[in-house]
């Protein structure tokens, strides 16, 4: 060897030592970069190998060139450990990068840099060294030891591995990062062959170690991966642990299962849907975590849906195959599918409803044509049954009256199941009548009656597992009796409303057939009561005394001038025929909860008071039941009520009614008699009125009553409105539609036709 190739080894070790320290340097710079801390390392280790095998060749003294061939040591013993951390943390295998893992590969170096310094004591790493110099450099020729040859197959191992992982990115990641893995694994590799070279194939005898000279392919192949294909912008493990991240921390729920149906991986979401630990649950049988009766391993994609803790999953199996495409496992992939599946039973749900409603809107269209048609209470009870179980929605309909659904009476009308037995049907119990209806139906309570009429109506579980659905027959505070409607299927909140709205529209029904029939009978029942409960706001009235007791003194006669129904009250109109107006307006007022008004005052049968009657009264039980009240007297603590009702069941029903909330009501006479001359002009005079709406009459005739046409009048507009709980332009819009009405019928009568 020449002493210019001597020095030219020098200044290429010089090169490889300055290429290392700058691409450590920016790779120190770079350290939270994955596995840019390892490399930085690695690449000091070379620098201190190269450096010091320069300075060892220009030293002549053979026991200081023997020491600096151990300084060597120092950067190429853990030369391999930091090659392959970084290849770990470079490829995205941190999770292997742990302490107990650098403390393992740490032992190794530690160990080899032990026995370097102590090796003139057991020569485990080489024999007597020789050092002579050639060509102006000092060479030194080591026979190497055991220790040495572990040493190097160990190293020679762990290099093979970090190249191979470093050589995978080629293949695995779409070529993305070609580029840095082929210069890394060329720098890897050059110095690899090299050391290969002198150890097994070289001449024997001193000469140049060819392995740091390299280096200086390592150094450029290194510096152009990191400064020209950006080494540590562009870096694997991103795309490594970030599709490990993706996948751990996906909010499906991912199973990988081998052929033998045993679980390999398992991820949190997972873990969550199947209640065990991710850790836990590897190398156990899939069917510990869900049952695969459910799943189909043998399709190429296949899906399921589970229940767990109320909720919905939907399952995919998908196989997993090889490159060879043989089938070495399946994923099991678990969405939670709870909100899709609760809108899909919901709109599922909704259109069940809507076909029901449908159908349901279908009869009661049937149900109004009937009811059109129809001349009395019995037909209108016969048509509704009928109708309704004729749209296969409801198995048995039966109508009772108050009495029947009580159980005081048994006259049932029942159509569809059922309707062949005397009686009741065989699976209806009046005692499902929820207490709120049944409370109505009883007619404890007035203000109750409505409010139940009109709310959602109850579904009662029947012992079939059907449902009985109670709806109130009423119009406004009178309820005539209940429809009960029974089915096997769900009933919905909505269905309950369009029933409890056919109720009303039955009541309205029989109210106007049962008024028409007492306008047009040839006779009516006419019945006289008495009482002298001091319930009864006019008995309370008429006497000074707390029972009642007629004891003279300033007990008064009290006499309805007239009594106007009304949708939500009725008003009656007092005149005190004798007494004290102001003592007969104020017992009035503490034994009733309406609100009474003076409209006329003066003096003994002059005073007329506007009397708001609620149910809690004989004369409001008896108009909300459809009574009419002729007229109604009360003299010292007794009072005489005359009323009409169109038949002797009308009657009967009435009586039923009156007689739990008012135990004192006697019946005086009860006469059925023809219409008088009186009734028939009365008849003819409500015929003149059939062109006025409901509203229009009441308002008229409150306004009549209380004095508003009088001159000067008893009653200004805005009392009259006051008392209707209507406004005052309200008021006069309603008494100029019946006053047109009125004056149309008197100048322009229809003529006969020819």
């Amino acid at each position: 060897m020449s002493l210019t190739v001597g020095h030219l080894a020098v200044a290429l070790l010089a090169i490889a030592a300055v290429a290392s320290v700058a691409v450590a340097a920016f790779a120190a710079r770079h350290r939270r970069e994955p596995g840019a801390t390892p490399f930085a390392l690695l690449m000091g280790s070379l620098a201190v190998w190269s450096s010091g095998y320069a300075v060892a060749l220009l030293v002549r003294d053979p026991a200081l060139r023997v020491a600096l061939e151990g300084v060597q040591w120092v950067g190429t013993a853990p030369i391999h450990v930091w090659l392959l951390l970084f290849a770990l943390a470079y490829t995205g295998h941190d999770e292997f990068v742990t302490r107990r893992l650098v403390a393992v590969l740490g032992v190794v170096p530690v160990v080899t840099l032990a026995l370097v310094w102590t090796n003139p004591v057991h020569h485990l790493m080489w024999a007597e060294p020789t050092v002579m110099v050639v060509d102006g450099v000092a060479l030194v020729e080591l026979p190497y030891g055991p220790a040495f040859w572990a040493f190097t197959a160990y190293t020679y191992g762990v290099v093979a591995v970090a190249a191979a992982l470093l050589l995978r990115l080629v293949f695995v990641s779409d070529y993305l990062y070609a580029d840095q893995s082929a210069l890394l694994v060329l720098g890897i590799a050059t110095p690899f062959a090299a050391n290969v070279l002198d150890n097994f194939i070289g001449p024997s005898g001193p000469a140049v170690d060819s392995t740091p000279l390299v280096f200086t392919v390592t150094g450029l192949a290194f510096g152009y991966a990191v400064f020209r294909r950006r080494l540590f912008d562009l870096v694997p493990a991103t795309r490594q642990l970030g599709r490990n991240a993706a996948v751990s921390q996906l909010d499906a729920g991912i199973v990988i299962v081998d052929n033998a149906r045993r679980v390999v991986y398992c991820n949190a979401a997972a873990g969550e849907v199947f209640d065990v630990d991710p850790s836990d649950a590897l190398d156990r049988p899939t069917d510990e975590l869900v049952d695969e009766s459910r799943l189909d391993f043998d399709a190429a994609d296949a899906l399921a849906e589970v229940e767990r803790d109320g909720r919905t999953y939907e399952i995919r199996t998908s196989p997993v195959t090889d490159r060879h495409d043989r089938r070495i496992g399946h994923t099991i992939v678990v969405h939670d599918v709870t909100a899709r599946a609760r809108r899909e039973r919901a709109l599922a749900a909704q259109r069940d409803e809507l076909a029901r409603l449908d159908d349901l809107n279908a009869t009661i269209r049937g149900v109004n044509q009937a009811l059109v048609s129809a001349t009395s209470r019995a037909e209108i009870e016969r048509e509704v049954c009928e109708r309704v179980v004729e749209a296969d929605r409801y198995a048995t309909a039966c109508v009772g009256d108050i009495q029947t659904w009580t159980a005081d009476a048994d006259r049932w009308l029942v159509a569809g199941r059922g309707a062949e037995t005397d009686g009741a049907p065989p699976d209806v119990d009046t005692d499902l009548v929820d207490d709120e209806v049944s409370t109505a139906l009883n007619g404890d309570d007035a203000d109750a009656e409505q409010e139940a009429a009109a709310e959602a109506l109850p579904a009662v579980d029947a012992a079939d597992g059907g449902s009985w659905v109670v709806v109130p027959l009423a119009y406004g505070r009178t309820v005539y009796g209940a429809l009960g409607l029974y089915t096997e299927s769900e009933v919905t909140e909505r269905e309950r409303e369009i029933l409890g709205e056919l109720g009303e529209t039955i009541g309205l029904a029989v109210d106007a057939v049962e008024t028409q029939q007492l306008l047009s009978a040839d006779s009516v029942v006419e019945l006289d009561l008495e009482t002298a409960d001091t319930a009864s706001p006019l008995v309370a009235a008429s006497t000074d005394t707390p029972d009642g007791a007629a004891l003279g003194g300033d007990d008064a006669v009290l006499e309805v001038a007239g009594l106007v129904p009304g949708d939500d009250g009725h008003s009656a109109y007092v005149r005190v025929i004798q007494g004290d107006p102001t003592a007969v307006q104020e017992r009035l007022e503490d034994a009733t909860t309406g609100d009474v008004r003076t409209v006329r005052d003066g003096d003994e049968g002059d005073a007329l008071f506007e009397w708001g009657v609620t149910g809690d009264s004989l004369l409001g039980a008896l108009a909300d039941r459809g009574a009419q009240v002729r007229r109604a007297r009360a003299d010292g603590g007794h009072a005489r009520v005359g009323v009409e009702v169109a038949s002797e069941s009308d009657l009967r029903t009435l009586l039923d009614r009156i007689e739990g909330p008012f135990p004192d009501t006697t019946v005086v006479s009860k006469r059925e008699r023809a219409r008088s001359p009186d009734a028939e002009e009365q008849a003819l005079s409500e015929e003149g009125l059939a062109d006025l709406t409901d509203r229009q009459r009441e308002v008229i005739e409150v306004a009549y009553r209380s004095g508003y046409f009088n001159w000067p009048r008893d009653s200004t507009a805005e009392e009259v409105a006051e008392s209707l709980d209507i406004s005052s332009p309200t008021l006069h819009s309603h008494l100029r539609q019946a006053e047109q009405s009125l004056l149309a019928d008197l100048f322009e009568p229809e003529l006969p036709e020819k």
